[in-house]
């Protein structure tokens, strides 16, 4: 079985060459590489040509973005099995012949396996796969670590250029639905570094894989067709808050202080250290709210402080007479259960998604959804 391997690159020239050793090291004569450069204006051509040798295409020139780029390389590829590796990212040792291996012992038509992501400041995080069914609503395969069937892509492909960050869940997704077969590696197959387009792009890449979510949901099971409606409501309801607070930053501050029970002078405390805590922290301190302190369930977050504000356990709510926003982008039932279990009435919270029921109602909600 031949394996085909596909890098995209523009202006790749800090991090292509890592890619390409991980592809041409792998112990694997039975193997093409293809690169698509879309036009780069940097190094990157220059250390593609020390590799040539090694390199059985290079197509270079503009193209419509990378999902136009991957679908050239697609279309010029010979071999039986097609793994797709970003200029960003790059394989683990050996990847190759575990995919084969896999691919003779099964019958899939599709593989994938964990993946590495490594942060801007060196940590490294392991993404396993759990569950592949939440597919349904988002991207639970890691794209590096998938390879397919030739096959596959020429009877579902190619990727859909409407999408511009999350065309490869788009199509992964079809795959699913339309039933073809997956099997899971349970190996690390490809390390993808924090900083490609879909992590700069978040908010587009969370629209793209809602809207491609809802495409696909008549194929759900019947017996699961509403939980998993209800969780993309939840999803679209987590993108809409998540715009209010980076674009509609004084409507959070209207809603809370509407609420009935909540008051200027009210201790505040925010439950979530992360991204949506952080930035409903800073909307309310700047006009003159009092943050006593940020709940997280995250042992690691907790001593430090966040923009000058500590972060305390739960524990902490026992002594704490105020108001308690949950700010955590999944589902605030959780927390609210183990809030209750502290069992201090004094603790008066409020949901992202109480506020974003009370922004329905308002006349900036309107404008703001039919952008």
């Amino acid at each position: 079985m031949k394996i085909s391997i596909i890098t995209v690159c523009l202006n790749s020239e800090k991090t292509i060459e890592q890619t390409i050793q991980s592809v041409i090291n792998q112990d694997d004569r039975d193997c093409e590489y293809i690169i698509v450069d879309g036009g780069s204006t940097d190094k990157t051509l220059e250390i593609i040509e020390k590799y040539r040798n090694h390199i059985t295409r290079i197509i270079s020139g503009p193209d419509r973005g990378i999902y136009d780029a991957m679908n050239k390389g697609i279309a010029s590829s010979c071999g039986d099995i097609v793994g797709i590796i970003n200029s960003d990212d790059w394989y683990e040792p050996g990847t190759f012949d575990m995919v084969r291996r896999c691919f003779q012992e099964s019958d899939a038509e599709a593989v994938y396996g964990r993946m590495n992501l490594i942060y801007e400041d060196g940590r490294t995080e392991a993404l396993i796969p759990s569950d592949i069914e939440k597919m349904r609503y988002e991207m639970e395969i890691p794209h590096s670590t998938v390879f397919l069937k030739k096959e596959i892509y020429e009877k579902y492909g190619p990727f859909r250029l409407e999408y511009h960050i999350a065309a490869d869940y788009e199509f992964i997704l079809k795959l699913y639905t339309k039933g073809v077969r997956f099997a899971y590696l349970d190996q690390t197959l490809a390390n993808f570094r924090m900083s490609g387009v879909s992590v700069q792009q978040g908010e587009t890449c969370s629209k793209e894989t809602l809207m491609a979510a809802r495409k696909y949901l008549r194929y759900a099971p019947l017996d699961k067709r509403a939980s998993v409606k209800n969780i993309l409501f939840h999803r679209k309801q987590a993108l809409y808050f998540e715009n209010v607070l980076k674009n509609l930053p004084g409507k959070l501050y209207d809603v809370l202080l509407e609420k009935e029970g909540v008051g200027l002078h009210d201790e505040i405390a925010i439950f979530g250290a992360g991204n949506w805590g952080k930035l409903v922290h800073d909307i309310l301190k700047q006009r003159g709210l009092r943050i006593s302190f940020f709940i997280d369930s995250d042992a690691e977050k907790r001593g430090i402080t966040e923009n000058g504000t500590p972060v305390l356990e739960p524990e902490a709510l026992k002594a704490f007479c105020g108001v308690l926003l949950l700010m955590v982008r999944e589902s605030s039932y959780e927390i609210l259960l183990q809030v209750e279990k502290i069992k201090n009435p004094a603790v008066y919270c409020i949901t992202w998604e109480d506020m974003i029921n009370e922004l329905v109602w308002s006349s900036s909600w309107e404008k703001f959804v039919s952008r």
